[in-house]
């Protein structure tokens, strides 16, 4: 009887070891299957699990441990402001910073009040000329600026300036309120003229636009 059987070729050969090691690798993978629930942290390398490996809405909050998110963990306007706090305790005071310039003083105005001041009445009845150091006659001038202005200055006047009349201003002192500002100025005319006569007493205060 004639043999069949031939020596195969050595593609034959090759193909078949291929098939052999095909198949011996499925089954190895086969056999090699993770059970369930097998995977735990002690199996996993560090940056193993990344962003891309995990499936979106995959982590919500059942997932999250109890404040373990950082305000950083969440981006901008995300987390609703808390309550104001209480106020800190004041800071030590800074330097001082260098001086402005000088401001502008506005327009000056000049305001006025003029008061009578009565002559001595003992000299009127004597029969000769008065003389000096005799009776004092006095009376009060006040002069306040208007509304939105402040004083800088003041002086004062009589009605007459001859040689020989006694008329002396006894004071003349600011208006304020405390520490304010200036709002006007108040004086006093002493008259002890030779001449007996009246004399008018006049009290100039410059204001200026505050």
């Amino acid at each position: 009887m004639r043999k069949l059987w031939r020596r195969p070729s050595p593609a034959m050969v090759v193909a078949c070891l291929a098939l052999l090691v095909a198949l011996s690798g499925t089954g190895m993978a086969a056999a090699t299957q993770l059970a369930r629930n097998s995977v735990g942290t002690p199996q996993l390398k560090d940056s193993a699990v990344t962003n891309a490996k995990i499936r979106n809405n995959a982590v919500n909050s059942s997932k999250v441990a109890a404040r373990s998110l950082l305000r950083s963990d969440f981006a901008p306007g995300q987390l609703p402001a808390g309550p104001t706090g209480p106020q800190g305790p004041a800071g030590p005071q800074g330097a001082a910073g260098p001086a402005g310039p000088a401001g502008v003083v506005g327009a000056v105005t000049v305001r006025q009040a003029s008061v009578n001041v009565p002559g001595s009445a003992s000299d009127k009845t004597t029969a000769v000329p008065p003389g000096p150091n005799t009776l004092w006659v006095t009376r009060t001038v006040n002069v306040n600026c208007n509304s939105g202005e402040r004083a800088m200055s003041a002086g004062t006047g009589w009605s007459a300036d001859a040689n020989d009349l006694e008329l002396a201003t006894v004071y003349m002192k600011p208006v304020f309120t405390g520490t304010g500002p200036v709002t006007g100025f108040t004086a006093k005319g002493a008259n002890n003229a030779r001449d007996g006569d009246d004399h008018t007493f006049t009290l100039y205060v410059l204001c200026y636009a505050a």
